[in-house]
């Protein structure tokens, strides 16, 4: 695989970044905030859902507008977004304003979450496209991590012009570094060549798939992908991706995309501080939630090695079964109030190590591979579209089943999801490790 086509997916994957970073900077902002705005916990719900909320009109809309206008010219207005949602989060002066560009930046999120995994997926060769894939999830867990350590950082700096009332403001506006960076390096990367072949620009999609593929590769990849658009030459309206012919796989896209936010993941993340306030161990809270970013980062690392090789059905099933059992644990340990040692920070590290290297690895994988060409657009977003709706509804009842139900009937709830997950995966996931997006039909017809 070349040096080139590497570089452009990791530009690509930069939007993960960002996204990873603007879903879990608010976790060290609760506390300030709650203070600031007097908020109680369905205030403090809706701050953190209002990111979620935002993402859902923008997957729903990116894949269809990446459809019309390319993948590239997306991810620049995505860029563009994320730096007026940042600079502006940080000089809110109201809880609805606050809430109004978290909303914003929702929408830049939503977008990069579907336009950067059909990016990647279309410049990279079957034979790697797991691990190109992943560099989706991995930026999303670099994000993380140094939304986590900006925080801490910030938190603990000694300056004149930060204070108790401000630092937050701090947190939330330093995503405009990253955002620019994201922009600019945006200008250098070219069009995927698979929408320029959509749109019968046949000359540039050459060049472009002479620059990432292997000359024995790039040669036929034109003819390649023209003889499967050749099957059904009509275009593709959005209504038809429910038509007999696509509606199981889109069915299983979106189902798979949504359930992922059931394993619980984004609850760790963005409430971490208040998770770990309820024990009694570990000292700052804040850098207890480093430590959950750092062991995202190691085991999203770890999955490198797997994704390709063991195959995404058996990697989502062994997962799926760790996090219940640590969901569980997790349950037990609050219902006894036996939280006086380190068992819950190393069942948390433990389901988030497992997370990261299963469903984490192959969700953004997955959902831009198993499309066929004419209905990838339409069809990722739609299943983005579902991951975020699911995700609002998990941020924000959350902060309230926490208060109301108690800690251990709230895990205990997330241990019932994650072992039910198991069967679902079994009946319906179909193994794509090595299938050419071209070949995907043929798999999804045998389920």
């Amino acid at each position: 695989m070349k040096r080139y086509t590497i570089l452009i997916a990791a530009v690509a994957a930069l939007g993960g970044l960002l996204f990873g970073f603007d879903t879990a900077v608010i976790a060290g902002t609760l506390s300030p905030l709650k203070s600031y705005f007097n908020l109680g916990d369905a205030a403090i719900g809706l701050v953190v859902a209002a990111s979620s909320i935002g993402c859902i009109p923008g997957a729903f809309f990116a894949g269809r507008f990446a459809d019309r206008f390319g993948r590239k010219n997306m991810m620049i207005v995505t860029a563009l977004l994320f730096i007026i949602a940042a600079l502006c989060s940080a000089v809110a002066g109201s809880f609805t304003a606050l809430t109004i560009y978290r909303f914003i930046g929702g929408i830049a999120i939503g977008m990069a979450s579907t336009l950067a995994p059909i990016y990647i997926s279309e410049i990279a060769p079957p034979s790697f496209r797991g691990r190109l894939g992943m560099m989706q999830q991995l930026a999303i867990v670099i994000g993380i991590l140094i939304a986590f350590i900006s925080n801490y950082v910030i938190a603990n700096a000694h300056f004149a012009f930060l204070t108790d009332n401000n630092h937050w403001r701090y947190m939330l506006g330093a995503a405009v570094f990253p955002s620019v960076i994201f922009f600019l390096l945006l200008l250098l990367v070219p069009e995927s060549p698979r929408w320029l072949v959509l749109k019968n620009k046949l000359p540039q999609a050459k060049k472009i798939f002479d620059k990432i593929f292997e000359r024995q590769v790039a040669s036929n990849e034109v003819e390649v992908v023209l003889a499967d658009l050749k099957k059904d030459n009509r275009k593709v309206k959005f209504s038809e991706i429910f038509s007999s012919r696509y509606r199981k796989v889109v069915l299983i896209g979106i189902v798979f995309a949504s359930i992922a936010q059931l394993t619980g993941i984004n609850i760790i993340f963005y409430y971490a501080p208040l998770i770990f306030e309820r024990t009694h161990v570990g000292g700052s809270v804040l850098f207890q939630t480093i430590l959950t970013g750092i062991v995202n980062l190691i085991f999203t690392l770890i999955a490198f090695a797997m994704i390709d090789r063991i195959g995404r059905k058996k990697l989502l099933l062994a997962g799926s079964a760790v996090m219940g059992l640590c969901m569980l644990l997790i349950g037990y340990l609050f219902y006894a109030n036996n939280l006086d040692n380190y068992w819950v920070l190393i069942l948390i590290f433990l389901y988030i190590g497992a997370f990261a290297c299963t469903w984490g690895a192959v969700l953004w994988v997955y959902v831009a591979e198993i499309f066929p060409n004419k209905i990838r657009g339409h069809a990722t977003s739609f299943a983005v579209f579902g991951n975020w709706i699911m995700n609002t509804i998990v941020s924000f009842t959350f902060p309230v089943l926490l208060s109301g139900l108690g800690p251990a009937i709230t895990f205990f709830i997330y241990a019932i999801i994650n072992f039910g997950l198991i069967v679902f995966v079994w009946r319906y996931i179909f193994e794509t490790k090595g299938v050419p997006l071209e070949e995907m039909e043929n798999r999804y017809e045998l389920v």
